[in-house]
């Protein structure tokens, strides 16, 4: 039986010292697991388990957009783009090119196409173009995304890293608590071990494929 959601923020709470919730709500830590969850699905592609694939998506850029992200632009699932075209709106997809990819925002002068993106704080940054335009994103996706309390959470026995990982993040970037926030990721590596030799034993190994590095708290 699959693990909902709640169970993981329930667990995570007392790890915060606020076992009712008070300081640290299901909607203020809700969206903090589903990074958490997104970061372990990553890392477990990373190191050959097969908890991701490689798909492509076409998405509308309306003049002016300087960023994609969660709910506004991104394709569901998205855990990080791998290369990306781009074409009029409407173009057939045989007349997009390439974009540049960049390890920071772009800051030239806008023109009639965006040219460039990057890859920062689980968004892709743009430059925002002066006409509407359609992007084909190749990137891989993940498992069911977290939505709500009863969302189910897909990777077995991942429960401990996740109420570890939630929580060392609520603390960096809610409560600013950065030293408990260094215990609880430490916590959150432990647990990961025990997840990733877990998955060996079972046998579960895929060949790797690599990544580029995502943003942590």
């Amino acid at each position: 039986m699959a693990i909902l959601a709640a169970t993981i923020l329930q667990g995570a709470k007392p790890l915060l010292n606020d076992p009712q919730g008070i300081m640290y709500p299901d909607t203020a830590l809700l969206p903090l697991l589903s990074k958490a969850y997104r970061e372990l699905q990553t890392r477990l592609s990373r190191s050959g388990m097969g908890v991701t694939k490689e798909v492509a998506e076409r998405v509308p850029v309306n003049v002016g957009v300087a960023s994609l992200g969660d709910g506004s632009g991104l394709p569901l699932g998205l855990l990080y783009p791998i290369e990306i075209r781009e074409g009029a709106r409407g173009a057939p997809q045989r007349d997009f090119r390439y974009l540049e990819e960049r390890n920071w925002e772009p800051t030239s002068h806008p023109t009639t196409e965006l040219q460039c993106w990057a890859w920062r704080e689980e968004e892709i940054k743009l430059l925002p173009a002066l006409t509407d335009r359609d992007l084909y994103i190749k990137f891989m996706k993940g498992l069911t995304p977290i939505t709500d309390v009863n969302s189910n959470i897909q990777i077995l026995n991942s429960e401990l890293f996740l109420e570890a990982r939630t929580a060392a993040i609520a603390a960096a970037l809610l409560g600013e608590n950065y030293s408990r926030a260094q215990n609880l990721n430490a916590d959150a590596e432990q647990w990961y071990d025990v997840l990733i030799g877990g998955l060996v034993k079972r046998g579960q190994r895929m060949p790797v494929r690599r990544g580029r590095t995502r943003y942590r708290a």
